[in-house]
């Protein structure tokens, strides 16, 4: 996990915001013969009667798919480490047919993690906020905007089944910019950020495993000469407030720092249906701004979201994990007789 303050990182992996002007920078549109092909294994599956978790890579491989797909994967761990598929057949197949299609491209890229405590391997973005209700801590089920931040996963996709009303509109921010700029800027907080901190489990871990990580969790971190990433500042807040140790004032201003510099190095675009967003959660933050629905059922925002593990791919440092998962997967492992983290965890609400 070593570092060097004045290293700086260059294209393509270090883009900038000014790099990405519309969506259509980062699209990759699917042909017809993307479409027959995904179809082609979409209808095999139905007619084997595959469950979606039990879709394996072998159920959508295709001549038509295989080169191309391969080459997005390289670019998603050695390169930009964003990119949007287009025109999708949401408009024109149902729920359950588009969710087992996007499963089937996401099976190209890496395996399929659990979400929450829940065992949930397939998320659901919608808004479940009942009227009257304080939101979860849980943003993906709920309609407030979200701060840059990384997911507990190598890969995360958000699949755009249906827009919102009105919101909902996509940031995203790359890792190797933002350290450029500290390096350039703010030299002085490096080290804070590769030695990162505590993050809180919000009650999702194994009933044996400690509510607070033992081990800080780095910012930035580096292994074999790849620059990594992990940042959500809620939970980290989480675990400061429950351990009743405060940050210092260095650390506040390194984390501070660290935001403003994601925010001016983001780029916005919204997904409309259709479109599913890949990013290497190493290299990139996202966010989303709030978004309001609408009264009828079309205009209820509903994104569908993977998170993969790409094993053996790309080297990173063990500390990255948060959680205590067998066999040190990703993601969050299913606990029976537990829930998403809820209302108590959202403890740092601060506006984007």
């Amino acid at each position: 996990m070593t570092m060097t303050a004045a290293e700086t990182f260059s294209a393509p992996q270090a883009w900038t915001a000014s790099d990405i002007e519309s969506v259509e920078d980062i699209s990759f549109h699917l042909t017809p013969a993307h479409l027959a092909a995904l179809e082609e294994c979409l209808d095999s599956v139905k007619r084997d009667g595959v469950a979606l978790a039990d879709i394996k890579p072998e159920h959508f491989r295709h001549p038509s798919l295989d080169a191309d797909f391969a080459e997005i994967l390289e670019e998603l761990m050695f390169g930009r480490g964003v990119i949007v598929f287009r025109g999708l057949p949401a408009d024109r197949l149902d729920a359950d047919d588009i969710a087992k299609m996007y499963w089937g491209i996401g099976t190209h890229f890496g395996v399929a993690l659990s979400q929450s405590a829940l065992g949930d391997v397939l998320g659901h973005v919608v808004d479940l906020t009942k009227p009257g209700e304080e939101e979860i801590a849980r943003g993906y089920t709920t309609a407030r905007s979200l701060r840059l931040h990384t997911d507990i996963a190598q890969v995360v996709a958000l699949l755009c089944y249906r827009p919102a009303a009105a919101g909902g509109v996509s940031l995203i921010a790359n890792a190797f910019a933002i350290h450029n700029q500290i390096a350039a800027e703010n030299p002085e907080y490096l080290p804070i950020l590769y030695r990162g901190f505590h993050y809180h489990r919000r009650g999702e871990q194994a009933p044996t495993t400690e509510p607070i990580t033992p081990h800080r969790i780095p910012v930035f971190s580096k292994q074999d000469g790849h620059l990594s990433i992990f940042y959500v500042r809620e939970i980290l807040q989480s675990a400061v407030e429950e351990s009743g140790i405060p940050l210092s004032a260095d650390e506040l201003a390194a984390l501070d720092t660290f935001d403003a510099c994601a925010r001016e190095q983001s780029c916005r675009f919204r997904l409309e249906r259709g479109d599913a967003l890949f990013m290497n959660n190493r290299t990139t933050l996202h966010a989303r701004t709030k978004f309001e629905n609408g009264e009828a059922g079309q205009d209820r925002r509903h994104l569908m979201r993977l998170w993969l593990d790409v094993p053996n791919k790309r080297p990173e440092v063990k500390e990255l994990q948060i959680y205590e998962n067998e066999g040190g997967r990703g993601g969050i492992d299913g606990q029976e007789g537990r829930e998403r983290a809820g209302v108590r965890y959202r403890t740092l609400k601060m506006a984007e």
